[in-house]
């Protein structure tokens, strides 16, 4: 527990700077959307906090949770591809990727931790980065909310705090920074992908079942996909 209580505590801080910032954006906001705004991020900070410790204590009970979490993305999934053309390919790909995340399931500790550590900054930064400064769209018609300075500040903001934290996970700085860059590149293109479905099938969300996100889908799409090209590309003997 003591070698990965820095990135825990970090992410700590991250968590509570964002609670700030909602405290500071919701005084503009009618109380059901505030409502909304604080559910969704109690929801986030249980789920993450029930995942990482449970890696930390117990990797038994992690791994029940991911094969749990990957039968409901693989229902919510279908779901949303069913009725859509080229559903064939989106099934492929989504198999192709959750077979990669049940296999990241099993991996060390090191690695798991490192990829939500990333994946979780890299989320979060990047939103608030472009609540702040955002300007200019990234991808208006796959995923409107994206902007280019959010994706710059919150690949900068992990990147800074990946460094910090990189003894905890006993890599050097090129190493961490490469594999940081991977894992961020996979998140995004995870949840760009996932955006890209629900506007073909004409969904604002995956589901209902996560108070807040929609779907579990909605929460767990960049984990998923990074969790999976990590460890298909293990399997391929390439960068990891």
């Amino acid at each position: 527990m003591n070698d990965f209580l820095w990135p825990y505590l970090l992410i700590t801080f991250h968590l509570i700077s964002g609670a700030i910032w909602i405290f500071l954006i919701n005084r503009k906001l009618d109380q059901v959307s505030s409502k909304k705004q604080w559910t969704k991020y109690f929801t986030y900070v249980i789920l993450f906090n029930l995942i990482w410790n449970s890696i930390i204590w117990n990797h038994t009970v992690f791994i029940v949770l991911g094969y749990l979490l990957i039968l409901i993305c693989s229902w919510e999934w279908w779901n949303a591809i069913s009725k859509s053309e080229g559903r064939t390919w989106f099934a492929t790909g989504f198999i192709v990727v959750g077979a990669g995340f049940w296999s990241f399931l099993n991996r060390t500790e090191i690695d798991i931790l490192l990829v939500i550590f990333v994946v979780v900054l890299f989320d979060g930064s990047s939103q608030i980065a472009g609540q702040l400064a955002g300007k200019n769209p990234l991808l208006p018609k796959i995923s409107p909310n994206k902007t280019v300075e959010g994706l710059v500040g919150g690949t900068l903001i992990t990147l800074g705090s990946v460094l910090l934290v990189r003894n905890s996970f006993s890599m050097g700085w090129s190493e961490i920074i490469l594999k940081s860059l991977l894992i961020m590149a996979s998140a995004f293109l995870g949840d760009l992908g996932a955006s890209f479905v629900k506007r073909r099938a004409n969904l604002d969300a995956f589901g209902k079942l996560l108070p807040g996100h929609g779907g579990f889908l909605d929460r767990f799409d960049s984990l998923i996909m990074a969790g999976g090209v990590i460890s298909l590309l293990s399997f391929l003997k390439v960068l990891w």
